[in-house]
């Protein structure tokens, strides 16, 4: 039995794995994003998350960046895990 979700086809990841970047992303950060995890990114929480990854040179999407159904179950299960409060 797998916990992720296929991603439909017209549905391209803009964000590298959040297994990657959410353990080094800085605690305010990290608390912005799990105060509204279905809410779009601010483009600098974006970019930290590119210079997190090495991805410096990669453009920061206009649209706007939202957190997936496999993102948002990963942090479900961060939170669990270290009983984030």
């Amino acid at each position: 039995m797998s916990s992720l979700l296929d991603r439909p086809e017209h549905e391209t990841a803009v964000l590298p794995s959040i297994g990657v970047w959410w353990p080094m992303l800085e605690a305010p950060l990290q608390r912005e994003i799990l105060e509204q995890p279905t809410a779009p990114l601010r483009a600098v929480v974006v970019r930290r998350i590119f210079e997190l990854c090495e991805l410096e040179d990669r453009p920061v999407p206009r649209s706007g960046v939202r957190l997936g159904p496999n993102e948002r179950a990963y942090l479900a299960g961060w939170t669990h895990a270290t009983d984030w409060v």
